[in-house]
């Protein structure tokens, strides 16, 4: 039996702003040389706060990103 990978999901957790957006431009660039083009990129800004206080105790990005591999 002969199978191909066709389409993959990579979700990250990053700390920042600036990471998020640039994990997703070394996907875009490294894209034409690895032989896949990037479908679907998303962003979401998570937070956690204490229930007491209020105080943010964590933030996150989370970044989702889709490649579909050229055939």
């Amino acid at each position: 039996m002969m199978r191909d990978l066709v389409k993959q999901m990579y979700t990250y957790n990053v700390y920042s702003e600036k990471d998020a957006a640039q994990t997703v431009e070394e996907f875009k660039e490294r894209q034409d040389a690895e032989g896949y083009t990037v479908t679907k990129t998303k962003i979401d800004y998570k937070v956690k706060k204490d229930r007491k206080t209020g105080e943010i105790v964590e933030e996150k990005w989370i970044v989702e990103i889709t490649i579909t591999y050229n055939m």
